[in-house]
């Protein structure tokens, strides 16, 4: 709903003072804002008594500390223990942005998504997975190659689905040894994971993709072409597209969204541009970021040039259309053997790299 009021939650160390300031500035003459959060450690908290006391006054920010737990990797645990803490001031039925003092969104991208109609348009085959969320959750950044690596700089969500995106299920951590730059993924895989099996599955070659620092491009790239030319690969792609579409929305509107240290860039989809050029035309990123929806409402449209990545995903979306429940998407395929080709294909591209580096050394 549009007339929803907004409960802006800052979570995290307060960083630059500046920063915060001016997000508090410009939230306070934004009409939709009802409630303004910073939800913080008790030591932050002590040693910014003053200014953020002076923020209180001015703002009428309400400032929550807690102690500080032991970090899980990538601090992921006192994010998850942050947003539940400062999730308890907010009144039921308000709108959540959850975002970070560092970070400055723009007031009229926020008063764009704001105004957007959030309600959920389920296909009927759908249907049974329609209790996960009440409504899209906005995101900046959704990547187009691994499954639910998803930006969590800042996102809006209702109260009750944004408690949904608190997640300390330690089988991230135990089971799949999730790397630090992806750990956001199982903020936003969990509320599906039961739903739809096969990408706790996949979970198991994530890092097979190599979209960590700890890779070079070149290996990211060889291996992802070797992927998509397998059809188990696309599905999963393609399903998890339709999950984009209908769950998330990455609309901020056409200006600028936010200023932050170290903002990525998003890759425009043209009529002009085939799947194969978005997917492997822009090797100098390490990850793949459509600008806006317009990606995953085309390919889950059909409406793109042609191209034989593009025929797959096709056959993909024809394949999964003709499914009476969408969870049972991609489980009747040997993901054992899958697994074991995605494996070979990091092997293989770290074979091309080494030999590629010994022509260089000679």
């Amino acid at each position: 709903m549009t007339n929803q009021p907004v409960s802006v939650i800052f979570t995290g160390k307060l960083g630059d003072k500046d920063i915060f300031y001016r997000s508090l500035s410009e939230l306070r003459g934004l009409d939709c804002v009802s409630q303004i959060v910073f939800s913080t450690w008790e030591a932050e908290a002590k040693e910014s008594f003053d200014f953020l006391s002076k923020m209180g006054s001015q703002f009428d920010l309400v400032v929550t500390a807690a102690p500080e737990p032991q970090g899980w990797s990538g601090n992921m645990l006192s994010q998850m223990i942050s947003l539940a803490l400062g999730l308890r001031q907010v009144p039921e039925g308000n709108r959540v942005l959850k975002t970070r003092p560092d970070v400055f969104i723009e007031p009229a991208a926020l008063t764009y998504v704001i105004s957007k109609d959030g309600m959920l348009n389920l296909p009927d085959n759908f249907a049974p997975t329609s209790g996960i969320f009440d409504q899209k959750i906005w995101v900046w950044g959704v990547e187009a190659t691994v499954p639910f690596y998803i930006h969590d700089l800042f996102f809006l969500a209702t109260k009750r689905d944004m408690a949904k995106l608190i997640n300390m299920d330690i089988r991230y951590d135990v089971l799949y040894q999730m790397s630090k730059e992806k750990i956001h993924i199982r903020r936003f895989l969990h509320p599906f994971i039961n739903e739809f099996p096969i990408f706790e599955r996949f979970l198991n070659i994530e890092n097979v993709l190599g979209a960590t620092d700890q890779f070079p491009n070149e290996y990211r790239y060889l291996v992802l072409e070797q992927l998509l030319e397998d059809d188990r690969y696309v599905r999963i792609l393609a399903l998890y597209y339709q999950i984009v579409r209908h769950y998330f929305s990455n609309d901020w509107g056409d200006g600028e969204v936010f200023q932050w240290r170290d903002q990525p860039e998003q890759v425009e989809f043209d009529a002009e541009m085939t799947v194969s050029e978005m997917l492997l035309g822009n090797t100098q990123l390490k990850a793949i970021l459509p600008a806006r929806d317009i990606y995953f409402q085309k390919i889950t449209d059909g409406d793109y040039k042609s191209c034989a990545i593009g025929r797959r995903f096709e056959k993909a979306q024809e394949y999964l259309a003709d499914l009476d429940d969408i969870r049972d998407a991609c489980l009747e395929g040997d993901f054992d053997a899958f697994m074991t080709f995605a494996i070979d294909a990091g092997r293989n591209a770290l074979d091309q790299l080494k030999i590629q580096h010994v022509k260089n050394e000679t």
